[in-house]
């Protein structure tokens, strides 16, 4: 019996495709056809003050953080993914740290993300004073008081 003759295609589905077919869309702008009938951006929600989640939020927005140089707590892998659960995106890397034998996580707010952008830009409408503005307030305060006793 002869053997089959070997099979000779010129298209087969284990090509593989092109995904090149759509146009290049730049980044910034939204690949969706019609923005204004998305749903809006929900913000993230803020930690109740005085836990260690909202101390970790803080420090975040304050810069990158690690665990090494993270003073307020040790668990801050455990806070960030707290953040993370209330709708905060965070980036985080590894990275060699010199005091550790290990490469350790340091972690960004991801400032970038719609849902993270949108509750800075909330708290930011609430009229908030920075704590460095505060102290300054205070020290006027007290000057303003003995000033005004003499």
């Amino acid at each position: 019996m002869r053997s089959a003759r070997p099979a000779e295609a010129n298209a087969s589905a284990l090509e593989p495709r092109r995904h090149d077919t759509a146009p290049d869309i730049s980044p910034d702008i939204s690949a969706d056809l019609f923005p204004d009938t998305l749903p809006p951006v929900t913000p993230a929600c803020w930690p109740k003050d005085g836990t260690r989640a909202a101390a970790a939020l803080e420090a975040l927005i304050a810069g990158p953080q690690n665990q090494a140089d993270y003073r307020p707590g040790w668990r801050l892998a455990a806070y960030v993914q707290s953040l993370e659960y209330d709708g905060w995106r965070i980036r985080s890397r590894l990275f060699k740290h010199p005091r550790c034998a290990c490469p350790i996580a340091e972690y960004t707010l991801d400032r970038q993300d719609p849902a993270t952008a949108a509750a800075l830009a909330k708290r930011k409408q609430a009229g908030g004073i920075a704590p460095e503005l505060a102290g300054w307030l205070a020290l006027l305060a007290v000057v303003a008081m003995l000033v005004g006793w003499r």
